[in-house]
């Protein structure tokens, strides 16, 4: 008598479909998680919107009481300023702000200084990003703070050697009409420079001091992107523009900066009234969260909206903030409307 088939059941079937469903899943989630820590997954699943070709976009993102900047370049190129202070929330932001740029290699990443809302968030971006050229502060020291300890560290595991954030480096792409370089800190072999302070004396005012001042500029549009750096630095950074600033055999006309990204947070050390007095840009803003400094400050505010003509943008008010430059101008957009 010849034996029956063996019949599945619906009920059987449903159950094996679902546990194949599972054991798929579950391999696939660990696969991902090899590339994409899952915890960042939703940073992924964006829509990509790159820049066109012949425009520069820059984008101050809203990371709180914190800095981030992208920049992308007319030549497709891109940078990271700063990457936040490396909490889990700011983290996804950056990611996802990169992602929706469709930026998967970042060609210059800087970090401007060893304050952790600014370089906090680095050490996760170099792990997820690859990218091509990284600039550091010159600070030799071993440990400042867990957050840059943690940055640093990657770029030593992995035998990656950074140029330094100080006077006179960075990119003159003249093909493409644009450059984006450091006035601020100066050379580190001078003695008496922002940066040898702060390695021989880590106060915090000293690593503000010798924060990256960053130029950027195209199309006649320039951006003076002003670190952290308090009265001191400021009158520095004046003073060499009324003379002009020489760099790589050309001069840099920072005087008619058309967008000023206000000191440290738009806290008490931004509020010198000479700043805003001598640039007068056509917008400025202020990278801010939620802080216990009393950041931004009332004097601050005043001078960056007076001297802006009312220009003036707030991450914590308005979200991120994205300049577009093309045909010599530039218009503005807001992330919260």
């Amino acid at each position: 008598m010849a034996k029956q088939k063996k019949k599945f059941g619906k009920g059987k079937i449903i159950a094996i479909v679902g546990g194949v469903f599972i054991c798929l899943s579950a391999i696939f989630l660990i696969i991902l998680n090899i590339y994409i820590p899952l915890k960042y997954l939703s940073a992924y699943i964006v829509a990509s919107d790159k820049n066109c070709a012949g425009q520069m976009r820059v984008s101050f993102v809203d990371v709180g009481y914190g800095d981030c900047t992208i920049i992308e370049f007319p030549d497709g190129k891109t940078a990271l300023i700063d990457g936040g202070d490396g909490t889990y929330p700011n983290n996804l932001k950056v990611l996802r702000a990169l992602n929706e740029r469709g930026i998967n290699n970042i060609d210059y990443l800087v970090c401007t200084s060893a304050c952790p809302e600014k370089c906090g968030g680095l050490a996760e971006i170099v792990k997820l990003k690859s990218v091509s050229v990284i600039f550091t502060p010159y600070f030799p020291i071993r440990y400042y703070n867990t957050e840059y300890y943690s940055f640093r560290r990657f770029l030593y595991d992995n035998n990656i050697e950074p140029e330094f954030c100080e006077y006179g480096n960075g990119i003159f792409n003249d093909e493409y009409g644009y450059n984006f370089c450091f006035l601020s800190p100066s050379n580190h072999m001078i003695d008496s420079g922002e940066g040898s302070v702060f390695n021989k004396n880590h106060t915090k005012e000293n690593a503000d001091n010798a924060s990256a001042v960053t130029w950027l500029e195209y199309g006649g549009i320039g951006f003076l992107l002003m670190g952290n750096g308090g009265e001191k630095v400021q009158r520095k950074i004046i003073n060499s523009a009324k003379v002009g600033f020489e760099i790589n055999g050309r001069t840099l006309n920072i005087a008619g900066c058309s967008v000023l990204k206000v000191p440290d947070h738009g806290s008490a050390a931004a509020s010198y009234g000479e700043l805003y007095d001598f640039f007068k840009p056509k917008a400025a803003i202020i990278s801010v969260g939620e802080n216990g400094y009393k950041s931004p400050s009332v004097q601050a505010l005043s001078g960056a909206y007076q001297a802006s003509g009312g220009n003036l943008y707030r991450t914590d008010e308005d979200g991120t903030v994205t300049f577009t430059v093309s045909s010599g101008d530039f218009k503005i957009e807001k992330e919260k409307k």
